[in-house]
């Protein structure tokens, strides 16, 4: 037997079908709101975690994080490398060379930055996504990505060209266009937009496309805590004379900040949406008092207090907010989980391609759900439909009892 009159009739008005039919429909409007709310919220969340984390683990892993320079290229690249190894939080140091070009094959052209390194000594997670074995023995090999071999039509083992435009060379002379025939040896795919643009190469062919005798053009160094980058490679061209530097973020800082502010001004809008939903929760009792004050003016007649009644509908707009929290995080942590794998599938049935590199830093929707981003979705949806309820719940307190309604 219910020792609480407020746990006892706030149960029974919530799990009662209301006899009024537009009180009925309001109130599973109100639910369904906060249930959209809630897991709109939590996939969204997952959704703009997941590019924050692909963007630090795919991309900015994949980049260069700082590099070094001297003017005409770098004559003792050991001699620097040295240098910048004795400072902390540095990971590895390596030469490289860029040639900006055009690559060619039976009609079809694609620009192309070529990217030459030392194979097996540059940026692990590059060299990871190369088959160096296929590159013994072959005189200019090349490694270029799936997607960019799609659209040249080429095949391993098959020769294609590069065209590099003439231009000035370090020396301060001019270079005259040279076209230069490469063996394709092996393909990556970074799944990123690096695979619209990067090639790779010998660090030594490289350098000679760019007119520098063989030197190369900078170090790429990379460091432990990429958000540092800036801070070290400041560090770097003012303790090293004669040296400029560049860090990750002069490429890819703005997409790093339009990822951010793209987050706040979404977790803005979806935080709306759920005050909104919670917010129906009173417009739900309101009508909800309307239609039980007949009752609400006997239950105080027959001794109930202002307090009771408040609690009744205390009561139901919490297990109100309780299944809405509760259901729309299961819905939400479901579909978050599975997004990615989803939009794979949809992409596949609909022969569309939803993120395509050439738009977007990666080609696959990430997902990363984060328990502690749930507690609080849960938590702030929770609280608001909390102060929903007490408008409605002091409106069913300032109802009078039948025996003074009577004498009206």
């Amino acid at each position: 037997m219910f020792k609480s009159i407020p746990l006892f009739i706030g149960l029974r008005y919530f799990f009662a079908s209301s006899g009024n039919k537009l009180v009925s429909f309001i109130s599973g409007l109100a639910v369904t709101g906060l249930v959209c709310g809630v897991a709109l919220l939590i996939v969204v969340l997952a959704v703009m975690n997941g590019f924050d984390r692909e963007l630090r683990t795919r991309i900015l892993d994949l980049v260069t994080h700082i590099q070094v320079y001297e003017h005409g290229g770098i004559d003792d690249w050991q001699l620097l490398a040295g240098k910048v190894r004795e400072r902390p939080g540095i990971l590895s140091v390596t030469p490289f060379t860029d040639v900006t070009g055009m690559l060619s094959h039976r009609g079809q052209v694609q620009p192309v930055v070529l990217h030459g390194e030392q194979f097996g000594a540059g940026n692990p997670a590059l060299q990871n996504q190369l088959d160096l074995t296929a590159a013994e023995g072959i005189d200019k090999p090349l490694y270029i990505s799936e997607k960019m071999a799609a659209e040249l039509r080429v095949a391993v083992g098959e020769r294609l060209r590069m065209v590099v435009p003439a231009a000035t060379d370090y020396s301060g002379g001019g270079r005259a266009s040279r076209i230069v025939a490469f063996t394709l040896v092996g393909l990556f795919n970074t799944g990123t937009e690096l695979d619209q643009q990067l090639a790779f190469t010998h660090l030594q062919l490289a350098s000679e496309l760019a007119g520098q005798g063989g030197r190369p053009q900078a170090l790429q160094v990379q460091v432990e805590d990429i958000f540092t980058a800036s801070q070290q490679g400041y560090l770097l061209q003012r303790d090293i004379p004669g040296t400029f530097v560049r860090n990750w973020s002069s490429r890819y800082g703005n997409l790093y900040q339009a990822i951010q502010g793209s987050r706040n001004l979404v977790l803005i809008l979806i935080f709306l949406i759920v005050a909104i939903a919670a917010f129906n929760v009173v417009s739900m009792l309101v009508m909800a008092v309307s239609d039980k004050r007949p009752a609400i003016a006997i239950l105080k007649t027959l001794g109930c207090s202002t307090r009771d009644i408040l609690g009744i509908f205390f009561v139901k707009g919490t297990l109100i907010g309780l299944m809405g929290c509760t259901i729309g995080a299961g819905l939400g942590v479901l579909i978050a989980s599975y997004v990615g794998q989803w939009a794979k599938w949809l992409e596949n049935k609909l022969g569309v391609t939803l993120l395509n590199t050439e738009v977007y830093p990666v080609d696959v929707l990430p997902s990363h759900l984060m328990w502690s981003d749930v507690g609080v979705v849960v938590a702030v949806a929770f609280t608001l439909n909390m102060l929903a309820t007490l408008h409605p719940a002091w409106r069913a307190g300032k109802v009078r009892p039948a025996d003074e309604l009577r004498y009206e």
